[in-house]
């Protein structure tokens, strides 16, 4: 996370004004969400033609599949009930746990002592526990980058064999230059706790300690935002892109949609990526902070969806994909969090390729990526050829801010910029530049219109 996360919740914004929002994300739509509650005033706007932003649910022939393998961490009450009661019925709390493919064989995720005794062997894993050890005996108090962290808390085999190649498929660089932060909250696992509920209770408490369970809705994680639209969208403005926001001594004064009409502005909450916010700001911004803005990297994911006439692949939430052998990182089975993702009698797969726009296999022709999917899982023993009968392709932009491991330095000197302007607030994983989910969205929302409220 950021240095200082709340740089753009505090700050002075004047009650009884009117909020104008850019985006329509998870991030977007939690500003509306908790303006409408406070009864302030708002308009949103987003330049594609449907809310959610990188979280919505696609419809193929039957299927329905999100745009990766979102799910609703129960980690804010108030998120949960809030979406609970928005959802009502469609909304179920399911226990979906995920695993690692490795070797030819599939390993709890995250990880667990007793599974990787049987994947290992009794040596390896001996010698496995013996390096965790060391790593623990020998203390690093100044660890900055991912890979030291992933040594330090599994040691440098488990490491080589399930994260660190993973970590730079999934970010697209050495893991060595990542900040910490990328591992967010996922390792844990091999700890004495773990290990007594999984020997004295059962490996369903293990999943439950482990984070395996969820909420879920029936129809896709795209129906909750657009209960959200239908509960607060009155005000929502669809394909509006916005191509400038002008400013002028040290406020925002209006922005430009679509390269013509101009909207004036009172106060602005702006989830657009960080880099694409500064370079439509009107005057631009001093050479510097747009050379930072062009230095900050956001990691873009090709889906590939193969459909399938089988009842089901297995039950795994989302299967990981450690080797290099492997372009893609997570595959899952959009069936396993709900049976009204597929028809009868079929199942789909979801396959995420993380990469950079306008890379090699970014801009390589679409049928030849789907055919190397194909291959390889097949050749993995995931599905038969012979069950295949369709397959799609989707390119998702600005999927994940990539968190180098000197990331701060970079955006903190945009920050400095940015909060010289009182009337602006920024949200969202890429307007913030931080790896958030679902209820972190919805707290800052509530924290940024609380503002409106003193």
């Amino acid at each position: 996370m950021v240095s200082n996360p709340n740089l753009f919740i505090k700050g002075v914004m004047k009650s009884g004004r009117k909020i104008t929002i850019l985006g329509g994300g998870p991030a977007g739509i939690a500003i509306a969400y908790y303006a409408k509650e406070n009864k302030i005033k708002y308009e949103l706007f987003e330049a594609s033609n449907r809310v959610g932003g990188n979280c919505i649910t696609f419809e193929y022939n039957g299927f329905l599949y999100d745009s990766g393998a979102h799910r609703l961490h129960d980690k804010d009450m108030e998120t949960t009930r809030i979406i609970k009661e928005m959802m009502g019925n469609d909304l179920k709390l399911i226990q979906v746990p995920s695993q690692i493919y490795r070797e030819g064989k599939f390993i709890d995720f995250p990880l667990s002592p007793l599974n990787l005794l049987g994947f290992l062997g009794i040596r390896r894993f001996l010698y496995s526990a013996y390096q965790i050890l060391a790593s623990k005996i020998r203390t690093k108090t100044n660890i900055d980058n991912f890979r030291d962290l992933a040594i330090h808390t599994y040691g440098k085999n488990i490491s080589d064999l399930f994260l660190l190649h993973y970590t730079e498929k999934l970010w697209g660089k050495p893991a060595s230059e990542l900040s910490i932060d990328v591992a967010g909250k996922r390792l844990k696992g091999l700890n004495l706790k773990t290990f007594i509920l999984e020997t004295f209770r059962g490996k369903n408490d293990k999943t439950q300690h482990l984070d395996g369970s969820f909420y879920y809705p029936k129809y896709g994680i795209g129906s909750i935002f657009e209960a959200f639209n239908s509960h607060c969208g009155d005000n929502f403005h669809l394909n509006q892109k916005v191509t400038a926001v002008y400013h002028s001594n040290q406020k925002i004064t209006g922005i430009e949609l679509n390269g013509n009409s101009i909207n004036d502005v009172e106060d602005l909450v702006s989830s657009l990526p960080l880099g694409v916010l500064l370079k439509v700001m009107h005057p631009p911004p001093p050479k510097n902070i747009l050379d930072l803005g062009n230095s900050i990297l956001f990691r873009d994911i090709i889906l590939v969806g193969l459909f399938l006439d089988v009842d089901s692949v297995n039950k795994n939430g989302s299967m990981y994909f450690p080797s290099n052998r492997y372009p893609f990182t997570r595959v899952y089975e959009p069936k396993n969090r709900s049976e009204h993702m597929a028809p009868l009698g079929k199942t789909s797969l979801m396959i995420e390729i993380p990469c950079q726009k306008n890379s090699g296999i970014w801009n390589e022709d679409e049928k030849i990526v789907i055919k190397g999917v194909i291959r390889e899982l097949v050749d993995a023993n995931i599905f038969n050829e012979s069950d295949l009968f369709d397959s799609c392709i989707h390119k998702i932009k600005n999927a994940y801010p990539v968190l180098e491991k000197d990331y701060q330095t970079k955006i903190n000197p945009i920050y400095d910029y940015l909060s010289n302007f009182h009337n602006l607030k920024l949200t969202g994983r890429n307007g913030l530049f931080a790896y958030t989910h679902i209820h972190d969205h919805m707290i800052n929302g509530k924290r940024i219109i609380n503002i409106l409220k003193s």
